[in-house]
């Protein structure tokens, strides 16, 4: 081997040489390892995600913290579902509608004084006329349970039934006011107010004004009397003519009026301004007072249907509220609106309660109150309805126009 040959040899190890010791540094000084991960469809990378904690409803609370930063300010904008925190509502119509229920199907009804109109907005939102038929300028409206019929009141004292399945209108008496129906829907119960006390009455007739029944006399105490049909039809309203129990916080007897017209029971009521809603079965219900004892501040209680003279079967619930401002969604759940803060009177009079309204969800067993939504926008809750679903609840602002949250 010449000199030449082996030169070019040394050479070319030592170049092969400063090579492989420039990899081995690389390899054990540089390079990353890789880890490759290997997951079924479905599975987060990196494990599963920890769950979220079930909390127990309490008194008043909050159905679901809201994550705070380091300031306390609110890190979540405001849900589109009622989960606890600010929620967003719907504006349905932009003017003032009249009594809105929910009908047989589950949408909403409503009476709009703008047109004369009937109307329901059915699941995919859209306006739809209940009846071609106009009624201009009525005062008040009261629909059956599934808003297939309405009495419709009007400013110089005529009343109409109109079947909006039978496209049918009959007139009742301009003398009888505070109108209910049954709960089949077929009879209507009213208050006959004479101008003289000798002929006023609690009456019964049927939607088609026949077969009209005196079912008890009312003489001189027709204004403490309110008729309230219940959905059993066991009761058809309340008087207040039972014996004060006296004392300062103005405690009332209220008698249940019967089918027959007689005392079916009684509550003894704490408090004064007593005006109620029923549980859908009929056996119980809520009602609101205004309690004596506390500025006459609104007072929301639970009872049973059948009375009470030992006050073991009347419940007070966790808020303070107006019955006006509740719906049960069940037998065993009751939604409603509570101001932010009850004034004194504000029992007896809601012009005087200014604050905006939470939407809270009671639980009827135990009394509790869940609140469910913080309205993104403030308002003020009446008249509220829940769907046949559970899932809108519909009511009336402080300007009457028609709003819904979604609950679920």
């Amino acid at each position: 081997m010449s000199d030449r040959l082996k030169f070019i040899l040394k050479i070319a190890g030592f170049a092969l040489a400063c090579v492989l010791i420039g990899l081995a540094i690389y390899f054990v000084f540089f390079k990353k390892a890789v880890t490759t991960i290997v997951t079924t469809p479905g599975t987060p990378i990196g494990g599963t995600l920890p769950g979220a904690d079930v909390g127990t409803p309490g008194t008043t609370t909050p159905d679901d913290a809201t994550p705070e930063d380091t300031d306390g300010e609110t890190q979540l904008p405001p849900s589109a579902v009622a989960k606890g925190g600010e929620t967003f509502t719907t504006l349905l119509t932009n003017t003032s509608v009249k009594s809105p229920t929910v009908t047989a199907d589950g949408t909403v009804a409503y009476y709009d004084p703008a047109d004369g109109k009937f109307y329901t907005i059915d699941a995919n939102g859209n306006v739809v006329a209940m009846s071609q038929t106009t009624f201009p300028k009525a005062d008040a409206v009261t629909f059956d349970a599934g808003a297939t019929s309405a009495v419709i009141e009007f400013p110089d004292g005529t009343n109409v039934v109109y079947d909006f399945e039978a496209a049918k209108q009959v007139t009742l008496p301009s003398h009888w006011e505070d109108f209910s129906f049954s709960g089949s829907g077929d009879s209507i119960a009213a208050k006959s107010v004479g101008t003289d006390a000798s002929n006023r009455a609690l009456v019964v007739t049927n939607t088609d004004g026949s077969e009209t029944k005196v079912i008890a006399n009312l003489g001189a105490n027709d204004e403490k009397v309110t008729v309230s049909w219940s959905p059993n039809d066991t009761v058809l309203g309340f008087s207040a003519t039972g014996v004060s129990a006296g004392g300062a916080f103005g405690r009332q007897e209220i008698y249940l009026i019967g089918p027959d017209g007689s005392a079916s029971g009684a509550l003894f009521v704490d408090g004064t301004s007593f005006h109620n809603i029923w549980a859908p079965d009929g056996k119980h219900l809520l009602y609101s007072v205004a309690d004596g004892g506390d500025g006459y501040r609104a007072v929301l209680w639970y009872a049973d249907s059948q009375g009470d003279r030992r006050g073991d079967s009347r419940r007070k619930m966790a808020v303070a509220t107006l019955v006006s401002k509740c719906t049960f969604a069940s037998t065993t759940t009751a939604y409603c609106g509570v101001p932010r803060e009850m004034p004194p009177g504000g029992g007896s009079d809601v012009s005087l309660i200014i604050a905006s309204d939470d939407l809270y969800k009671i639980n009827i067993a135990t009394g509790n109150a869940t609140l469910v939504a913080i309205p993104a926008a403030d308002t003020k809750i009446f008249s509220p309805s829940v769907s046949s679903d559970g899932a809108n609840l519909f009511y009336s602002d402080g300007a009457g126009r028609l709003n819904v949250i979604r609950l679920k």
